[in-house]
Formats: C-alpha cells, structure tokens, sequence
C-alpha cells in the first residue's frame, strides 16, 4: 500500500497531467471532474498558504476555461460578425475591471505590480479563445512532492511572506 506521501505526489502529478489534457482538449468535462475531485483531497506536505492560492488560481481558470468554452460554442454554432470596439480605444493597462469593455474582458488578465504595490489588469499577449496556458500558474506551483511558490505565482501574488511566516511556524511547532 502507497504511503500518504507517495499518494500525495501521485494525485499532485495527475492534477498536472489534466491540466495539460485540459488545454489540448475540447472533450474536457470528465477531465474536469476528475481535476476537481483531486482537488478535494487533502496535501498535508504543502503549506497551507501555497494549498490556498493553489486552488484559488485552478478556480479561476476553470472559470476562464468555462469563458472560452461558451466562446467555442458560439463559434462552432454559427460564424460570428466582428463587433465594434470601443470608441475610445483600448489600453493596454486598467486599474478597475469595471473600466474594461465586456466584450473585451478575457484579453486581460489580474497582475500584481511590486513596484507601486497595487494589482492591475494587463492585456494578455494569448488570444482569448485558446485553452493553451490557461492553466500556467498552477501547473508551475506544482513540485516534485509538494506545492511551492513559483516564479509565475511570484509575478501575480508578490513575495512569499505569509509562506515563509508559516515555515518559520511549522519550525518552532515541530
């Protein structure tokens, strides 16, 4: 029988591997389901601050998938007319997602800006209708046994102090 940890590192390698199947398939619903299922299992090895970023950001990509999804359909229905941008144009950076044309939502994406502290939104350089790196923050997180903080999750969340808070935490516990 497989220990916890080896179980851990088989479900966090699996949970990889859907992502990947995920952004090359359209056929993805029992993939999904199977990625959520995963997700509700439990990853003692992690910290719990690097678990909860971990599957806010597979969340938010599954609601970015789920965009894209409605996108294809919509696509595959019928053939759609190109609708009119917005009269001002667009900017490459909003501070407000409110200040973003609807029609135009999915072309940026949430980053955090280290050197002014404050989160943006920044036009994305992949086309709003492709699944290839939806997925790019939390397959990065995932380690050889254990979520860690990633280059890519450092460019959105900032420094890991609250990562290293809970080490120094889990030190003086154990």
């Amino acid at each position: 029988m497989a220990t916890s940890e080896a179980r851990q590192k088989a479900n966090l390698r699996r949970m990889k591997e859907l992502m990947e199947e995920i952004e090359n398939t359209i056929d993805d619903s029992a993939l999904i389901d199977e990625l959520n299922e995963l997700m509700r299992k439990r990853y003692p090895l992690s910290l719990k601050w690097h678990l909860i970023i971990f599957k806010s950001e597979v969340e938010r990509s599954l609601k970015f998938l789920e965009d894209i999804r409605k996108e294809e359909m919509k696509i595959a229905g019928k053939n759609r007319k190109q609708g009119k941008g917005p009269k001002e144009g667009l900017k490459q950076i909003y501070y407000k997602s409110s200040d973003i044309p609807g029609a135009y939502r999915l072309d940026y994406c949430l980053v955090y800006d280290t050197d002014i502290n404050q989160y943006k939104w920044l036009r994305c350089n992949t086309p709003r209708n492709t699944r290839a790196k939806v997925f790019t923050i939390p397959k990065s997180m995932i380690g050889e046994d254990r979520l860690h903080w990633s280059e890519e999750t450092k460019q959105k969340w900032g420094e890991d102090s609250i990562g290293q808070m809970e080490l120094v935490e889990r030190a003086i516990n154990n």
